[in-house]
Parts: C-alpha cells; structure tokens; sequence
C-alpha cells in the first residue's frame, strides 16, 4: 500500500511542479490583474476575459485532477508543496472515523508515554521534525516527564509507563486532524490520578501520523510551567532543547523534595550527576548558563553543611564499625569504651561486637582477611539539640575476606557532644539481617516484655545467641 502511496504521490510531483508560492496565492494574483486590466480597457471586455477564462479552465481541471487523486487519501499531497495547501483549502471539515480515533489514540499514547519516561529517541518517531523544540510540546513534555516521576507512575512489574488514553474525539481537514484527548497516569497501586485533558495536532503523510503539537488544559499543568519558568525563565516560543528536560526535572525535584531531607553528601552526589548530564546536553553554552549557576550555587550550600562537626561524627560512625569488623578478622572485640558509652541504647551493639568475634574464635566462620576504616555519611539528621545529636549514618568499611569486599549498613547513632569530639550513647540497626537484627533485638525485646530488666535481658539474649554458635561450631568440626 505504502509502495501506490508513493508512486501516486510522484507522479502528482511530476503532474504539478514546484511552484514559488501557493496556487490559491497565483490565482489570486492573476485574477486580481486581469480585474485591473478590464477597468482599464472597459472596451475590450470580451478580450479580456478570455485569458481569465482559460485560467479558471485550468485552474478547474486542476481541481479536478487534485479532487481524483487526493479526494480519498488527502495524506499523500502532504508533502507537495502548492497542491498541499490547494487540498486542504478545499477538503471540508469531518469528524474522524473509529479507525482513525484509534491510530491516534496510538500515536499519542506511545508517544506519550516515552515523553514521560524521558526517552526523546523514541518519542522523536511520533513527532514531526522540530515539534519538541516548540513551547507547548517542550512543556507537555517535560511536565509528563516531571508527574512520572513524582508520581512514580512506572509499574514495578511493567516496562512501559503507567500511562493510559481514557477518550478521545477528533475532527479531520484534509491531511491535518485535531483531537482533544484525555489520559491518566497509573501509579505503582494500580490507582490513577485525575484524567487530563489536551489538544494534540496531527499531520499526516505517506508515512504515516506525526505529532505537530500538544497543549495540555490542567491545573496541574499550568502549576507546573509556572513553577519551571519562575526557576528558569520563559521557555521561548520554538528553539528549546528537549534534552534539558530530565536535568531541569531533577532540580525542581532537588528544590522541591531533597534539598530539605537529605544530607548535604547525598545532595553533593545528586548534583553532580546533574552537573554530568547538563553538561552532555547538545546546547550552546549561554542556553546552559542559567542551569549551570543554580546547579553550582545549590552545590556550593550544600558543600557548605559539611562543617567540622559533621566530620567529626562521620569520623566517630566510622572508627566505630571499624572496631566493630576487626573483631572478625582478630577473633577479639574490639575495644570500645573511649568511643562508646554502655546503657540500655547501646548494650546490645557490645554484645553484638562480642558475638561478631565469638564466630571466629570459636570457629564457626573464617577471619576476615582484611579490614579497613573507610568513611562514613549522615543520611539524615533525626534529632539534634545544643548537646546531643541523632542520625542516621550510611557506613562503608573496607574488608575482604577471599570472596566479597567492603561492608556498607545503615545504622542509627546518638552522640553526645564532648570538648573532644563525640561518644556513642545510643545504638540501632533498622535494617540488615545479622545477629543484631535477626536475634538479639528481637529476643531483647521479648524478656524485657516479661519483666526483665535491661541489663537481664541483654545477657540473656547473649546466652541464647552463644549458645547456638556453639552447636554451629560443632556441626562445623564435624562436617
């Protein structure tokens, strides 16, 4: 079909030739002068209206012709410049059958859908040439792009986002058809947002629908361009580069969500990434300029937090688990009382640490073959007052024991505030599945439910866990 299409279509090229302006535009013309000549020479009527009546002959069989060949597939003058505004001049307005319904409704999901996940290749095959670089495309893109992803639109199960067409209905002149759509996002649950609606315009030619331009109507959406142009300025009228979408959508979300809930290390990292990905974006480097400023600025405030004080607690995280993994490698605990105060918050950590070695001494896993302090990162200030100072602390320390290297853990530290420095008054692990978590806590818990003291419960807890590495030592020696 395709192959007729365009043989159809080359032969109407040869038919009608090139013109420098439109037919209407020549006629026009023509008619106009041939007007003017006739008021001039009011004698020589019969004359002078014999050019304009060949011209309209002409102009008549051109119609015809057109009519002939382009009346049912109006797609394949698309591209023939002259005929192309001659049938759509003439062809009448009509609302679009199912089948064409159906093909848009195509069209602007799968090009919806890759403009929210960010993937401009693909959305790139739905678009016509230069539509994305156009304001109302470029914002209908970057808002879809912005909702999926504070949204989590994406379904955990699902490659493609959650993105549906809920109706659609549009009207067809010639080659051209505008339709008002209307879609929702679905989250991860399963729910969906409330359905918005837009006007998309489509071009057709031999090869197929082609977005021209999208115009999203919602509250939502002119939230949001309101938000992204009070950060970085008017988006122009046509000219914009679509590959600052994901960098501009990652720093609203910084400014709008990280900046106040993560830790300054975190938010380095996530604007240096965003630094790297600016920098790839094929665009000049004034179109960056307002982008590279408010990404530099927020680094250097976020740089800023890292105070002495900072680094003296990730020190103290550090050096603490540090301790805590030689005793896997020396078959020892590690010594702990100049960094770390015993009570009830921290009495389960030095059990801990004894159990962690007792596995080697006793032979129920090999030593680690090395270990090394390496860093620590608060992740999140929980609590803090002008003596004590509660975090939650990502811990990295580089072991290896033939096999794996390196140990990172989540844990949760309250550090009084010393002329010296810190120590460790509080101890805990949310997440993991050592002894800590797996046994200790859980048994801890359950004889200080029945009336133990803290001190009565830690032991307790020990002998119980003790007690089992010992069977496991024996069924190691035997096995």
């Amino acid at each position: 079909m395709r192959t007729d299409n365009t043989n159809i279509k080359k032969c109407a090229e040869d038919f009608v030739p090139e013109a420098p302006e439109s037919y209407e535009r020549m006629i026009t013309d023509t008619v106009s002068a041939l007007k003017a000549k006739d008021r001039a020479e009011p004698k020589r009527v019969r004359r002078v209206w014999k050019p304009l009546a060949a011209a309209a002959a002409v102009l008549a069989a051109l119609v015809i012709a057109a009519g002939a060949v382009f009346g049912s597939r109006p797609a394949l003058a698309a591209d023939i410049p002259g005929l192309s505004g001659l049938v759509y001049a003439a062809s009448p307005k009509r609302t679009a059958n199912a089948a064409d319904r159906e093909r848009i409704g195509s069209l602007v999901g799968e090009g919806f859908r890759a403009l929210a996940a960010g993937d401009h290749d693909a959305a790139s095959r739905c678009f016509s040439e230069n539509a994305l670089t156009r304001r109302g495309s470029f914002l209908a893109a970057a808002y879809l792009n912005y909702r999926a992803a504070i949204l989590e639109a994406r379904p955990a199960d699902a490659n493609a986002l959650g993105l549906e067409i809920a109706e659609i209905s549009a009207e067809q002149k010639a080659f051209r058809y505008t339709a008002r759509v209307a879609f929702d996002f679905v989250s991860k649950d399963g729910s969906k947002t409330n359905a918005e609606e837009c006007t998309v315009r489509i071009w057709e030619n031999t090869e197929g629908m082609h977005i021209e331009s999208v115009d999203i109507e919602s509250k939502e959406h002119d939230a949001y361009v309101s938000r992204y142009e009070a950060v970085f300025g008017a988006v122009p009228e046509s000219g914009v580069c679509p590959g600052f979408i994901p960098t501009d959508n990652g720093y609203l979300a910084y400014a709008e969500h990280f900046i106040g809930n993560e830790a300054p290390h975190q938010r380095i990292d996530r604007l240096d990434r965003l630094l790297e990905a600016l920098e790839a974006v094929p665009a000049s480097r004034d179109d960056k300029e307002v982008r590279l400023n408010l990404i530099q600025t927020a680094l250097e405030n976020a740089r800023g937090e890292i105070t002495p004080e900072v680094l003296s607690a990730e020190e103290t995280a550090a050096e603490l688990m540090y301790r805590y993994w030689l005793g896997r490698k020396t078959g020892e605990a590690g010594e702990l009382a100049d960094i770390m105060e015993r009570n009830e918050d921290t009495d389960l950590f030095f059990i801990d640490a004894l159990l962690n070695a007792e596995q080697v001494s006793l032979g129920v896993l090999k030593p680690l073959v090395s270990v090394e302090k390496d860093s620590a990162h608060i992740l999140e200030v929980l609590d803090e007052t002008d003596d004590i100072l509660k975090a939650r602390f990502y811990v990295y320390t580089a072991v290896t024991d033939g096999i794996s290297e390196g140990v990172g853990e989540e844990i949760v530290l309250s550090l009084r505030k010393d002329a010296a420095g810190f120590t460790v008054i509080g101890f805990d692990r949310e997440t993991g599945d050592g002894l800590y978590t797996g046994s200790l806590k859980p048994l801890a818990a359950r004889y200080k439910a029945e009336g133990r003291s803290w001190q009565d419960a830690g032991e307790m807890a020990y002998n119980e866990v003790h007690a089992q590495l010992l069977r496991d030592a024996e069924w190691v020696e035997n096995h």
